[in-house]
């Protein structure tokens, strides 16, 4: 079932990359993978994070968003997207997406402490690879990558919202 989970997730960057659905490739990879991450290095291992208020907040941003995006590829392959369906699927990631990527980052920091006091992923020196790693590290800089990304994507969507609702309707 979680591998089942995983490939359909990572289907939605491969639909865009070969053109099925008309989104970014680029955009499209940086959020399944940002989902990916907060699912399976914060959530699965560290059981006590899937209780933490930010969870909540952060799926439900993400259902009302896939929802929305799905429902209107579906209703586009048939033709027929009602206005209202368009301009949600355009203006409600002003809000979602903000929610959202603060959901992620708040449910990532809430576990630090839980890293660092286990060692969670941590290789550390010696060892027979003599390589180390950092858990906790990688976490923070992982964090600290959403910063130059949050604004571009956030900038592109903004771009896509004023480039689709603005077009006349089709009489």
């Amino acid at each position: 079932k979680q591998w089942y989970q995983r490939r359909v997730a990572i289907t939605a960057g491969i639909h865009s990359a070969i053109g099925l659905v008309r989104s970014s490739p680029f955009t499209t990879f940086v959020q399944v993978q940002s989902r990916l991450v907060v699912l399976w290095l914060v959530l699965h291992p560290v059981k006590t994070a899937q209780v933490n208020m930010n969870v909540p907040i952060m799926i439900v941003a993400w259902c009302i968003a896939e929802i929305t995006r799905y429902l209107y590829y579906a209703l586009a392959l048939l033709g027929s997207v009602p206005y209202l369906l368009t301009w949600c699927r355009y203006s409600f990631f002003t809000v979602l997406y903000p929610v959202g990527v603060t959901g992620e980052l708040l449910t990532i920091y809430s576990i630090l402490p839980h890293v660092t006091s286990t060692g969670l992923y941590t290789l550390a020196l010696p060892n027979k690879l003599n390589v180390s790693f950092d858990y906790h590290n990688f976490l923070i800089f992982y964090m600290i990558g959403y910063v130059p990304y949050l604004p571009k994507l956030y900038l592109h969507m903004l771009s896509q919202r004023s480039k689709i609702l603005s077009k006349p309707k089709a009489e």
